[in-house]
């Protein structure tokens, strides 16, 4: 009987091993993306994830050139795929799709057109999406509403870069904006959590994880026609004679004597110049990065940390700070002596980019303007006059006279009460700060 028993049990465990061995493979679905980076005249990296981890493959269509189409497979089994495309056309369209077993999604992107053009082109500005999810996909609605192929993006792209549940939201509620655009950002201080933005690298980094130099592991320069851009790490605060500043001076360098440049933009998240309750990244004054910048003919310096919009003229640098894309809106400090323009309101910003003049246009999330401006090569300072929008043939706006600076002590512009779209928080968004006064009084009573 006891020997009947231990075979009934073995022959039990048999079976369920049998059915588990032959039992059908979890279906592979597409979980992020897919997204494009380090987008060239010529050149793109496409990358996607899929769970369970499985095998993967790009399909790119042919392009407006009517170069071939192409398939590209990548046989491991992995989570994160990147797929590193060549030989493709200028400011060309591209269709493509990725498939991971029954799974596939279709998306599209833009190559930069040629260094030597003078086509004007558009690329839109946002940061600071982390915590609040709605007012995060109110702003993203608003992107998509405006045509274009190029976004920077000011850095805190979720409130703790080492959680992939924040990840997973944000490329969620990103969808409709990195399916037909490509996105170039600056690190930010929220992604840097763990001190080296692992989670960031893998996103946003070097493909298939290439081994690069410090300084170009968080920091990256492209040009997109007649722009180049600086992306950087301003935690690194660029000290002298560190590997991040000699990256810098060289990059910039490198700049001065680019065939065919006009414009040169940094994107740094925590910038010199904010009249939020950050305020300016004192390091990169201490250190002389702003002269630096303007040392080296730097048009305009894009910025985050605050969750604000703010517009000002800063050691003759022309800056704006844009971090309302769904963080928790932060309060105004009195107005810097820099500042010409501040809202605390969640939006984005249009710039418009011509031979000599650069038109930004901020738009809150329910796509009212907050203002427009422009810069230009030919003087210096912002034009904010009753301009019109660029002209369909990228001639410049009539300009006016420059923006002067507002008198001594003046207020910075009142506080919108409207509430953006998908915003839960609206004018009330300053009530935490409240709490946290009555609470430190308390406290003070108290001890």
């Amino acid at each position: 009987m006891y020997f009947f028993a231990a075979e009934m049990t073995r022959l039990r465990f048999s079976l369920v091993a049998v059915v588990a061995l032959h039992a059908a493979p979890a279906q592979a679905r597409i979980t992020k993306g897919p997204w494009v980076q380090r987008v060239g005249t010529t050149s793109a990296v496409v990358r996607v994830e899929v769970d369970p981890p499985s095998a993967a493959s790009l399909e790119v269509n042919a392009g407006a050139d009517g170069g071939a189409a192409r398939t590209m497979q990548d046989a491991d089994v992995k989570a994160l795929h990147a797929f590193a495309l060549d030989a493709l056309a200028p400011a060309t369209r591209y269709t493509y799709s990725v498939h991971a077993g029954d799974a596939s999604k279709l998306a599209s992107f833009t190559t930069a057109p040629p260094d030597d053009t003078t086509t004007p082109f558009r690329f839109l500005v946002y940061g600071d999406n982390r915590t609040d999810d709605a007012a995060h996909a109110g702003v993203v609605r608003a992107m998509v509403a405006s045509p274009a192929d190029l976004l920077i993006h000011t850095g805190d792209f979720v409130e703790n870069g080492g959680s992939l549940p924040q990840w997973q939201r944000f490329f969620e509620i990103e969808a409709p904006l990195l399916e037909a655009r490509v996105l170039v950002s600056a690190v930010g201080n929220h992604e840097l959590v763990d001190g080296s933005g692992v989670s960031y690298v893998k996103f946003f980094g070097p493909p298939n994880g290439e081994r690069v130099a410090k300084p170009e592991h968080l920091n990256h320069t492209f040009r997109w026609g007649s722009t180049r851009f600086f992306l950087l790490n301003g935690l690194d605060h660029f000290k002298p004679a560190s590997a991040e500043r000699s990256w810098l001076e060289k990059v910039l360098s490198d700049a001065d004597g680019e065939k065919g440049l006009t414009w040169r933009v940094v994107v740094v998240h925590h910038g010199p110049w904010s009249s939020g309750p950050h305020g300016g990244n004192p390091r990169l004054h201490e250190r002389g990065v702003p002269a630096l910048f303007k040392r080296h003919g730097v048009d305009l310096v894009l910025s985050g940390h605050d969750h604000v919009y703010e517009r000002g003229l800063g050691a003759g640098l022309p800056f704006v700070v844009s971090g309302g894309g769904g963080a928790p809106l932060y309060k105004l400090r009195a107005r810097i002596p820099e500042s010409r323009k501040s809202e605390t309101v969640h939006h984005f910003v249009e710039a418009d980019v011509g031979p000599r003049v650069m038109q930004l246009t901020a738009l809150r999330a329910d796509g009212s303007r907050i203002e427009r401006c422009a810069l230009s090569k030919d003087a210096e300072g912002w034009f904010c006059g009753d301009l019109a929008a660029t002209p369909p043939d990228g001639g410049a706006p009539a300009l006016g006279e420059p923006e002067k600076a507002p008198a001594p002590g003046a207020a910075p512009s009142p506080r919108c009460s409207c509430r953006a779209a998908g915003d839960a928080r609206g004018a009330g968004a300053a009530f935490p700060w409240a709490l946290a006064l009555v609470a430190y009084a308390v406290r003070r009573r108290r001890y």
